[in-house]
């Protein structure tokens, strides 16, 4: 099975992020033009959190919390749980299902390398059993 690096490298390393002192409006903002469903926590230039649309739900919108008076730093999810680019999908799979979470940054050491989500690790699994399928027509086919 394909290391995470792999989908790092074909959907490209851009991750969204915002200062730790933003407000959750502005995040939210960004994450609605982006149509994305996390964006990393800044603090300097560390990694201090993520922040998702669940965080939204369960933290701002069914607290009746103001996202124009709340800090992102307030209720973004801390520690980041993250993977390594030599982790496998499978691998990927599992810590997302143990952690009930939908977004993975991928880090090499102090390096942010990309984020991968539940989405780009299910079609990284369709694509990989897609072309296991072609190839096993093809041999039984004859034309291998």
């Amino acid at each position: 099975m394909k290391p995470v690096s792999e989908i790092i490298e074909q959907k490209g390393g851009m991750v969204l992020c915002v200062d730790q002192n933003e407000t959750v409006l502005d995040a939210i903002g960004l994450m609605a033009d982006v149509n994305i469903g996390a964006v990393l926590v800044k603090r300097h230039d560390t990694i201090a959190g993520i922040f998702t649309e669940r965080d939204y739900l369960q933290k701002i919108a069914l607290k009746s919390r103001s996202s124009q008076n709340t800090q992102v730093k307030e209720v973004m999810t801390s520690p980041v749980i993250s993977a390594k680019p030599d982790d496998s999908v499978a691998h990927c799979m599992e810590v997302m299902t143990n952690c009930r979470c939908r977004h993975l940054p991928v880090v090499d050491g102090d390096k942010l390398l990309g984020i991968v989500s539940i989405g780009d690790l299910v079609k990284s699994l369709v694509e990989d059993k897609q072309s296991e399928i072609d190839q096993l027509s093809q041999y039984i086919a004859g034309s291998y």
